[in-house]
């Protein structure tokens, strides 16, 4: 039920309201009605309640792949404004005072912000266009998702701030020293080189964190897709192609009942005929796409105890021990066959049930387990006339395999299926593969051909899509924390290369400098992953809801992931390690 809230009325307000409704109503109508309460929601948080957790992560990934790249900038700034140390000294001596000074780097950020818009921007159309072409077509909205002017002058607004941010926080660290220690030769150089290298790792020490936990995110998300393409979804996908057929709307009469079940019988003969084609079925859902899949209460009654009223039908569900809960599915006899749904007891749905014969149902093996734990459902007769109106009991004749309707995440639900001969629907799905037939028959009714690969996949697009994201965001991201750790041990190098020469000069091997120049980037590298893992430890479990079959401490996602990025960290540490082996100690105590 959709409404409008009066203006000034409070949701919390509407829900109170509601509620006392719906228990004046229940103290009315007593058994008569099944609702006991009522609760009111917003629209917006009805329609992406589905999602909200899937976009509230890829929201936080972004924020920390926006962290990554800051802390990358903030890096590579800091390096240039280290390298620069005698020239601010300089100027400052000149007389150039510090706001003169600060506000150089400023020019220089907001010149860096400019640029980095300018290519920001014309990479953001590529990727939203990437973006909808990857999207599940289910994503709420996603008709409204362009590239427009609010989040371009949004996406530059924050651009230019961090960018100022960033500059300020450079332009106050590089001009905050002493002048005289930073002319002097070798005085300041040496200790503003430390202080600026440790300032450094730790920057790369945080990235690496960020990255662990982005990668972490995307491990626990490809997990949970391989355990879930795991799952036995109880049916087959491949070889079958399935068609959407909406049928005009059905009189009560059993003529036209008849009418449309003859249809169909038609349909299904010429289709066979088709050179190819194995079998034919239909029903009124597919698995996986459960949105016309009906479920309810049924009755297990003796034929003396047939409701002759709708109204007796209600009565008699309030008794738990005739009753049971199921869904509710219209197939044809080859639907099974097609499927390749397996007969575990007694027979499927044949040409002796017609629309006058007695009617019979097929009951899925979850069904029998939960109703039925110590009997044989065979030969048991159950009303499920609040599906269609139709109070003939039906007759359990078949016990089939479990078949996964809802999701692969979901366990197989109870299920009886009907015969589409004997309980004909309004809107009836059929699996056919040819156009053609179709149109020679009614050519009032639209076919929607699909294979049902197609719709296996399209049940799994929204937990593709998120691994995607956050796979793509995590890589980003790794990229960036590599680069920085990289930047870093190369500056590092270059800084101290007389402090490598000496040490190389006093006998020092080649095999320590190594070691001293690959433990100081694995020691930073050490403490980014501790940092992480604790981080993912604590962020992961608020993306449980998305997760499936996997912890979201998982222990294999949170080593696998720790040591991909150590060995990555190592490599990138190995090529400013090599170079520091090949310094000449001759040259470098000459250095400067």
């Amino acid at each position: 039920v959709f409404g409008r809230v009066r203006e000034g009325v409070a949701l919390s307000q509407a829900r109170a309201e509601l509620s006392a409704i719906a228990h004046r109503l229940k103290q009315q109508y007593g058994q008569d009605i099944d609702m006991t309460d009522a609760a009111a929601d917003r629209l917006r948080d009805a329609m992406t309640s589905n999602i909200r957790a899937a976009l509230l992560l890829l929201l936080g990934a972004v924020s920390f792949l926006l962290l990554v790249a800051c802390a990358n900038v903030a890096n590579l700034l800091l390096a240039q404004a280290a390298r620069r140390d005698r020239e601010l000294a300089i100027r400052a001596a000149l007389g150039a005072d510090r706001r003169r000074l600060v506000w150089q780097f400023l020019i220089e950020s907001a010149l860096l912000c400019t640029i980095s818009a300018i290519i920001g921007a014309l990479a953001a159309r590529w990727g939203v266009n990437l973006l909808l072409a990857l999207a599940p077509r289910n994503l709420p909205r996603l008709d409204a998702i362009s590239l427009n002017m609010p989040v371009l002058l949004f996406a530059v607004g924050l651009s230019c701030v961090m960018a100022t941010a960033l500059g300020t926080f450079t332009a106050m660290r590089a001009t905050s020293g002493d002048v005289r220690d930073a002319l002097a030769e070798g005085g300041r150089q040496q200790i503003g080189s430390q202080r600026a290298q440790r300032f450094g790792q730790t920057i790369v020490a945080g990235q690496l964190a960020i990255t662990l936990v982005l990668l972490v995110g995307a491990g626990l998300l490809g997990r949970s897709l391989v355990r879930v393409l795991s799952v036995e979804p109880g049916f087959r996908t491949e070889h079958v192609v399935t068609m959407d057929l909406i049928f005009a709307p059905l009189g009560d009469k059993d003529a036209e009942k008849a009418l449309q079940a003859n249809k169909l019988n038609n349909l299904f003969a010429r289709l066979r005929a088709i050179p190819g084609v194995e079998a034919v079925g239909g029903a009124n859902a597919l698995p996986l796409v459960s949105d016309f899949l009906a479920d309810g209460t049924f009755l297990i009654l003796n034929p003396r105890d047939i409701p002759t009223r709708m109204e007796d039908f209600e009565r008699l569900s309030h008794n738990p021990s005739i009753t049971g809960y199921a869904d509710y599915c219209v197939a044809s006899e080859d639907y099974f066959r097609v499927l390749a749904i397996p007969l575990l007891r007694g027979r499927l749905f044949d040409d002796r049930d017609v629309l006058n014969s007695n009617h019979v149902a097929v009951i899925n093996d979850a069904l029998a387990r939960t109703r039925w734990p110590n009997e044989d459902p065979l030969g048991k007769t159950i009303e499920f006339g609040n599906m269609d109106g139709d109070l003939r009991l039906l007759t359990i004749v078949g016990i089939v395999g479990d078949a996964r309707n809802h999701s692969l995440e979901a366990p197989p639900s109870p299920t009886v299926y009907v015969n589409y001969r004997q309980r004909p629907q309004s809107a009836d799905r059929v699996i056919p593969p040819a156009r053609e037939i179709v149109r020679s028959v009614d050519p009032d009714v639209p076919p929607q051909f699909r294979t049902f690969a197609q719709v296996f996949t399209s049940s799994l697009a929204l937990r593709r899509f998120n691994l995607t994201l956050v796979l793509a965001f995590g890589g980003t991201a790794l990229l960036l924390a590599v680069a920085g750790i990289y930047g870093v041990m190369a500056y590092s190098v270059a800084r101290r290369t007389r402090e490598i020469g000496v040490r190389m000069a006093l006998g020092a091997a080649r095999g320590d400098v190594l070691r001293l120049v690959l433990g100081q980037g694995m020691w930073t590298t050490g403490i980014g992953v501790a940092i992480g893992i604790a981080g993912s430890l604590a962020l992961t479990r608020t993306m449980e809801s998305l997760l499936f079959g996997v912890s979201p401490t998982d222990a294999v996602t949170l080593a696998g992931v720790a040591l991909l990025l150590a060995g990555v960290s190592m490599l990138a540490c190995w090529i400013p390690s090599r170079r520091a082996m090949r310094v000449d100690p001759i040259v470098a105590l000459r250095y400067e």
